[in-house]
């Protein structure tokens, strides 16, 4: 193994761990204190680390922030994955999606981070992008399995399915804002509920028992 300095050189597993370590507690300062208030000597700090080694791995603090956000990002959309069309019921994939969404880590330094994330993004070309990418990738996450029910009948839509998806998005984002600063009423738990009823009332969800029946085959004329 090669050494470094007299210590024998990190593995590139326990490379990505220690990132890892100083990322979560870089996500941890945002949480707590903001994207602005962001200093090297408090991720140190709450990584147990020197901010010699915060530096090893990321020469600015702007590149830490950034890091800390992609990464964060890309967990929370790797972990809502949508099911594979056609072996779910569309609804209870949708419902499923909405359950994982709410329940993927703290929710509450969830949101607390979007809302840093929001506001950063307006001035930080790279951060807006990692937002427009989020948002997009969640936004066909919801509008994929909406299709599907459509498609197969467990939908009927009282709005346009491209409006559904902004009106369950939308009202989303208002929980998010709201639970985040502590309003009453905003538990997950009731968020998740008046999710899945704005969802069923939007898109006329159908039970197996009044799906219109499908149309039947019919022989192929034979040569």
């Amino acid at each position: 193994m090669s050494t470094r300095g007299g210590r024998p050189a990190l593995t590139e597993n326990e490379v990505e761990q220690r990132k890892a370590t100083i990322l979560s507690a870089a996500l941890e300062q945002i949480s707590e204190r903001g994207t602005a208030g962001v200093r090297m000597k408090d991720v140190a700090r709450a990584a147990n680390m020197s901010i010699g080694t915060i530096q090893y791995y990321f020469d600015s603090r702007e590149e830490l922030v950034l890091s800390a956000y992609r990464r964060h990002s890309e967990d929370v959309v790797n972990r809502v994955k949508p099911p594979v069309l056609g072996e779910k019921d569309p609804w209870e994939g949708l419902r499923q999606a909405l359950h994982d969404f709410l329940h993927v880590a703290d929710f509450t330094m969830r949101t607390r981070l979007w809302i840093e994330l929001v506001a950063a993004s307006a001035r930080d070309p790279q951060l807006l992008a990692l937002l427009d990418s989020v948002f997009l990738t969640w936004k066909q996450v919801i509008r994929d399995l909406i299709d599907a029910g459509v498609a197969d009948g467990t939908f009927s839509p009282r709005v346009a399915p491209e409006i559904a998806v902004d009106a369950l998005l939308a009202q989303l984002d208002g929980f998010e804002i709201a639970h985040a600063t502590g309003a009453c009423g905003t538990d997950v738990a009731r968020i998740e509920s008046v999710l899945q009823q704005t969802a069923r009332a939007l898109l006329g969800v159908r039970t197996p028992a009044e799906k219109p029946p499908a149309c039947p085959e019919t022989d192929t004329p034979r040569d």
